[in-house]
């Protein structure tokens, strides 16, 4: 009975020995012709040699695969499936993660509030490094690079408490004058918006019409076209090509030239540490001039390429817009 079971242990230690050596072996690809050969070589003759069942054989041949694999296999192991199948995932949702708390973050927009430059079903990258690092999943910075500039398009956390007290606040003034406030914001606890950077620290913002003021200066806009509004409620939507700062971007009004009533807001100062922000579709975002300003800690980074966009159907036949692949975000 010991003889049958140091028959099968040796059996047994072979076809390991045969199972990581051809592995390891496999995984060498810089090895020379001349000693792979010769491993597979030993490794088909200790195969053989277990068929036969040639105990003596088997482990001088054995030995022999030992000695190559030591002398020209050192540092190629082999992990069972499961653990590399593991290392892996392990390692690339470590990289994800890196990834997503240093430098950039995927943005989906829910809302038609920036059209025309984006639609809802546009998916974005949004460079996470622009402004300064952040200790991860914080709005605390390590250290700053750059300050949001006029213009740029930037995803933020909403400041849902600092945007409850400054709506009390308009409701209280609507109040005392015997108005009733116009409520632009419902849920104040959204998490991520999209808007344009339009006032900076400092920056005096006013509403006159449908003229917006940087400072008392008048914003560069150009009517461009008339157009469907893209909900295809029938509606016509008025299209103006607009400057601030070194971006120009088109903005959409659903009011036409000439009427302008309801558009007034201001003047409002910029907070130090602050940003007054709107979106492009302005008759259609709920932003700056309703719920206030956004803290520079809340803003996670510059909106900065369409990497997909879906069409949802509501706008259209449901589908990929495949011509906004890789368009640039100004």
């Amino acid at each position: 009975m010991s003889r049958q079971n140091d028959k099968a242990q040796i059996i047994d230690d072979a076809q390991e020995l045969v199972r990581e050596t051809q592995l390891r072996l496999d995984r060498a690809r810089k090895l020379p012709d001349e000693a792979r050969y010769r491993l597979q070589e030993e490794l088909n003759a200790l195969r053989q040699g277990m068929k036969r069942e040639d105990l003596e054989y088997v482990e001088e041949v054995s030995q022999t695969v030992r000695q190559l694999a030591d002398e020209h296999l050192a540092g190629i192991s082999v992990k069972p499936a499961w653990q590399e199948y593991a290392e892996t995932v392990g390692l690339a949702i470590l990289c994800a993660l890196v990834l997503r708390a240093f430098f950039f973050e995927a943005f989906k927009i829910p809302s038609g509030s920036m059209e025309p430059t984006l639609l809802k079903g546009d998916h974005l990258f949004v460079n996470k490094i622009r402004y300064g690092i952040r200790v991860p999943f914080t709005t605390t910075f390590l250290m700053r690079f750059a300050e949001p500039q006029r213009g740029e398009v930037v995803v933020f956390r909403f400041p849902s408490e600092e945007a409850r007290e400054h709506v009390r606040k308009r409701r209280e003034e609507a109040a005392a004058k015997g108005e009733k406030a116009v409520e632009c914001i419902l849920n104040f606890d959204e998490k991520d918006f999209i808007k344009r950077i339009v006032g900076l620290p400092g920056d005096v913002v006013e509403g006159r019409g449908a003229q917006l003021l940087v400072n008392g200066e008048a914003v560069d806009r150009t009517p461009i076209r008339r157009g469907p509004v893209p909900d295809r409620s029938g509606r016509t939507a008025y299209y103006y090509l607009e400057t601030l700062g070194d971006a120009t971007h088109q903005i959409r009004e659903d009011s036409p030239p000439g009427y302008d009533e309801g558009h007034d807001f201001g003047p409002i100062t910029v907070a130090e540490g602050h940003f007054f922000a709107m979106g492009d579709n302005r008759d259609n975002s709920a932003d700056s001039r309703c719920w206030g300003q956004v803290p520079l800690d809340n803003i996670k980074g510059r909106a900065m390429i369409i990497w997909l966009s879906l069409e949802d159907g509501q706008t259209g036949e449901p589908g990929i817009r495949w011509d906004r692949f890789g368009m640039a975000i100004e």
